[in-house]
This record gives C-alpha cells, sequence and structure tokens, in this order.
C-alpha cells in the first residue's frame, strides 16, 4: 500500500502557475484513500530561494491502521531552474525512512555535460540526458505550464529506472470535481499505458487554480482503487472553490 501512497505525487506534485508560466509558490495537503477508507496524506510545498533556485518537496505518510503495518515516511525532493522558458532539473532525491529498510536515493543533473549522476548508495552509474529531460518529480510541473499553455501534445522524457523513459498524457473531458474543500471544474487527463497494463491512472487538473491538480485516481490490476482528494491549500485563492447552496423548499 506504500508504495501507492509514494507513488500518487507521480501526478499531484504539480504546481500553479502565473501568467508568464512561471510557478507560484504553495502548499497543498491531500487525503488519500484506498477502496474509499482514508489510508494516509500526502504534502508538498514549491518554494524559491535567494539564487532563484525552485524546490518542490512531496511527504507521504500512511495514516489509521495502515500506518501500523506502512509506518515508512516517503520524501521526495526536486532543485530545478527555470532556462529559456524551460524547467531544468538540478538535483532530485528520494528517501524512504521509518520502516523495516530505509532507501536514499540521488540524481546529480550536470547540464554542461549532459549528464545524470545517480547514486543509490549501492550502485552508482551515470545516464546521458536529452536537452528536455526531466526527472519523474518535476515533470509535472512541465505538464501544468503545457496546459496553461493549451499546448496539446503531452509527451515527455523521464530519467526514471536507470534510463530514459517516454509519458504520454492525454485530455479526456471537463467535469466538476468534488473536494474536502468543495467543488471545482476540472480537467480529465489519463496516463496512457502498454495496451496490455491493467492498470490505470486518471488525474483532475483545476485551471482555476492554474491546473494545479485537485483530484487522482489509481486502479490497480486487482482492482484495489486509491484516490488522493486536495484538502487544504495555502498560496491560492480557495474562493476557487463553490460550495453547493442549499436547495430552497417550495
Amino acid at each position: 500500500m506504500m508504495l501507492w501512497l509514494s507513488c500518487l505525487w507521480i501526478w499531484i506534485a504539480a504546481s500553479p502557475v502565473l501568467a508568464d508560466s512561471t510557478p507560484m509558490d504553495y502548499q497543498a495537503n491531500y487525503q488519500v484513500e484506498l477502496n474509499g477508507i482514508q489510508a494516509g496524506e500526502l504534502e508538498q510545498t514549491l518554494t524559491t530561494d535567494e539564487a532563484s533556485n525552485r524546490q518542490l518537496v512531496t511527504r507521504t505518510q500512511a495514516k489509521g491502521v495502515f500506518a501500523f503495518f506502512k509506518p515508512d515516511i516517503i520524501t521526495e525532493t526536486s532543485i530545478w531552474q527555470q532556462v529559456d522558458g524551460q524547467i531544468k532539473p538540478q538535483f532530485y532525491r528520494y528517501q524512504r525512512q521509518g520502516g523495516k529498510k530505509d532507501k536514499l536515493l540521488t540524481m546529480s543533473f550536470d547540464w554542461s555535460t549532459a549528464i545524470v549522476h545517480i547514486d543509490d548508495r549501492e550502485h552508482p552509474w551515470e545516464l546521458a540526458l536529452q536537452s528536455d529531460t526531466l526527472d519523474k518529480h518535476v515533470y509535472q510541473l512541465q505538464l501544468m505550464r503545457d496546459l496553461a499553455a493549451d499546448r496539446q501534445s503531452l509527451q515527455y522524457t523521464i530519467a526514471d529506472g536507470g534510463k530514459l523513459k517516454q509519458y504520454e498524457i492525454t485530455r479526456q473531458a471537463t467535469e466538476v470535481i468534488e473536494t474536502p474543500l468543495g467543488h471545482i471544474e476540472a480537467i480529465r487527463l489519463s496516463r496512457d499505458r502498454d495496451p496490455d497494463s491493467e492498470r490505470q491512472t486518471t488525474l483532475w487538473c483545476a485551471p482555476a487554480l492554474g491546473y494545479l491538480p485537485v483530484k487522482l485516481e489509481h486502479i490497480e490490476k486487482d482492482d484495489s482503487r486509491f484516490t488522493a482528494h486536495i484538502r487544504k491549500l495555502d498560496g491560492l485563492p480557495v474562493s476557487a472553490f463553490q460550495t453547493p447552496q442549499p436547495k430552497s423548499t417550495p
């Protein structure tokens, strides 16, 4: 279960964007459910330092009875810069701690040599980069920027698992999503997978919030359903969410 809690940020860790496509600093919290039962929470923060480096941090933790079986806390960190209108990752770290086996993996992007240096504390290695390569955490920022720019092609080159992978996202429909903060209009997107894959992943992004994700749903091969809803948001107007008015009685 903790594996999919950690995978949720791969879709959720996005950022609201300004008119010039510069992501704003923000903090968001999501409630995670497994088959309708609260299973954990996901918190993410985007900040900017004095050197204009941007840092995106996502922290995932199981809650309730699930925390008894999976006490791990997973923290994902990406440091990046915007260069010529394109997101350039500088550093990525995955850290899992608090459970039976801790894990740490880092990726350092050297754009002068087009090489990413990867270290998992056991077998360090290197990978050649393409000019548009992103890490699997920060690519969500680029997705949000592309949605804001109304780009139709949503394809991304991701450094992941010791190789470059291609992610392709498909727009589907516009819907009104119910969340703990209220109702909001969102665009439904899906990640295209191998036709033989039984897994399904769907994401809802809200235009009024700079295409910040407000809901995610993942269905596993065994029909387990993981859902995440936004429940707290700082840095953006929560007034974008609309609370349904009670129906008048004749």
